[in-house]
């Protein structure tokens, strides 16, 4: 099979028609939203409290762009023939595009839809660190054994699951770094231990990366049967796949230091 050129790439997008329906049914919903708070009046009050921010709507517009291009565009076709953009389509949804959501989710929106869904118990222990903690890794380490990591490449529906999987338990995860709810799920809103839960957040990733880059045989079979692209091998594929995993790792160091400098620069000032 002849290696696909350049330009065929960048025209291999995969219109998936829910995840496209989605996607515009959650803009729709969300535009709507702020369109309803200004005819009743409420928006210029409720910036000026500061209870909503202008740029939230281009956060949470950058946090579905972010999934578009991790679920519609070229990445997600190149994710089946070469492990580490199937990586970069994991990091995406996990690293980038929850907490650019988060941000876009002003609070009194987010009050609302949680009590006309009566989601704040299920929510309030879903976000518990412990437990998002716990969901996100789980989810990460199992997701990558091999049997269920092939019967996602091999199976639609499967990989459908392991995206909304990774993307979900990333954003319960972060949800009790950025709080988007301002407060009304009275738990960890002490600077320091935010900075401690991105920081033990970070060696599972190490360690699984570390793993993959290390190891002497391919861990997933179906890498090898698909065309290599670029003269790549699978092993080698493998082995940068891992890196990038490595450098999901990394990431949350830096979210911590970024946590850890908002709270300390007020410290100082005061002192």
């Amino acid at each position: 099979m002849q290696e696909p050129t350049l330009s065929l790439i960048l025209r291999s997008w995969s219109w998936q028609p829910l995840i496209l329906a989605g996607l515009v049914t959650v803009a729709g919903g969300y535009a709507y939203a702020f369109y309803y708070f200004r005819q009743h009046g409420w928006l210029e009050r409720m910036v000026q409290r500061g209870l909503v921010r202008r740029s939230q709507p281009w956060y949470f517009a950058a946090g579905l762009a972010v999934i578009f291009i991790a679920l519609l565009s070229p990445i997600d076709v190149l994710a089946d023939m070469l492990f580490l953009m199937h990586m970069v389509q994991h990091t995406l949804l996990m690293m980038v595009a929850p907490p650019l959501i988060l941000l876009g989710l002003p609070a009194p929106l987010l009050r609302w839809l949680i009590v006309e869904t009566r989601l704040k118990g299920v929510l309030n222990w879903l976000t518990y660190p412990l437990t998002a903690y716990a969901l996100l890794n789980i989810n990460l380490l199992v997701w990558h054994i091999p049997v269920f990591y092939e019967a996602a490449l091999r199976h639609e529906i499967i990989h459908d699951l392991e995206h909304a999987c990774f993307f979900y338990t990333a954003l319960l995860f972060y949800w009790r770094v950025i709080d988007p709810s301002e407060g009304w799920f009275p738990l960890w809103h002490w600077p320091p231990a935010k900075w401690v839960y991105l920081l033990v957040a970070a060696p599972p990733s190490y360690v699984l990366g570390s793993t993959l880059w290390a190891s002497s045989s391919v861990w997933y079979p179906f890498y090898t049967e698909v065309p290599r692209l670029w003269g790549l091998s699978a092993l080698a594929d493998q082995r940068y796949g891992g890196m990038l995993m490595w450098l999901h790792g990394w990431m949350y160091l830096m979210a911590s230091m970024l946590v850890f400098f908002i709270w300390y620069q007020p410290e100082l000032e005061q002192g």
